[in-house]
């Protein structure tokens, strides 16, 4: 239920960030002050899942979707993010945003992967 909630508001937002970008309008900074806080609850939200999800097994029925959709869901989200650090900020520094977020992410996947995902029986 979380990680179908995730993908729906990461959705939500990466429409959201389009809209605001391309059609730009009075009052729209509120709009804007928001996306961030709502990737957040989002990428919260996805984490959990693959967290709650990090024992059971891969046979076991809606767990290979549910964590298929946390991690889509991480991807709109960081799409979105880049989608506003291109509109918000020069190219450069944008750029350079990204290759930290990605990075940072990069490091998550791999510790996720190798240390809460390890099989019983492997070092």
């Amino acid at each position: 239920m979380f990680a179908v909630l995730s993908v729906w508001i990461a959705l939500g937002a990466f429409v959201t960030s389009i809209v605001v970008i391309l059609l730009p309008s009075e009052g729209a900074e509120p709009v804007v002050t928001l996306l961030p806080y709502t990737i957040a609850l989002s990428a919260t939200l996805a984490a959990g899942v693959l967290w709650r999800l990090r024992t059971r097994p891969e046979e076991e029925p809606g767990v290979e979707g549910q964590r298929l959709q946390a991690v889509v869901s991480l991807f709109i989200n960081s799409m979105t993010f880049a989608i506003l650090l291109f509109s918000l900020l020069d190219p450069w520094y944008a750029l350079a945003a990204m290759v930290i977020e990605y990075g940072f992410l990069y490091v998550c996947w791999l510790l996720y992967t190798r240390i809460v995902m390890r099989k019983p029986g492997e070092s």
